[in-house]
């Protein structure tokens, strides 16, 4: 398993980058207050599953979120992105 090392400042940004100008939708999108937000934007980490409501709501890695630059992922970063595969069916 790799370690990433979180870099406050750059969860920040990265969240600010999706939030745009609608922290409002965002927090109630993710089931999550307004005061939590602004504090996840000023840098304090989520909990897992936050992070993960993030992560599913906006399409980008959890990974991403805490500063990796590169992702490698065998999975879809979004559950209905499993609905558009075909997968062949025994005969």
């Amino acid at each position: 398993m790799t370690r990433i090392n979180v870099d406050r400042k750059v969860f920040a940004a990265r969240l600010r980058e999706v939030v745009a100008d609608e922290p409002k939708a965002f927090a109630y999108e993710i089931g999550i207050s307004l005061s939590a937000l602004y504090n996840y934007l000023n840098g304090r980490i989520p909990s897992t599953p936050v992070l993960l409501r993030m992560a599913l709501y906006t399409g980008k890695p959890m990974e991403w979120f805490l500063g990796a630059d590169e992702v490698v992922s065998h999975f879809p970063s979004r559950p209905a992105d499993l609905a558009d595969r075909r997968y062949p069916v025994p005969a």
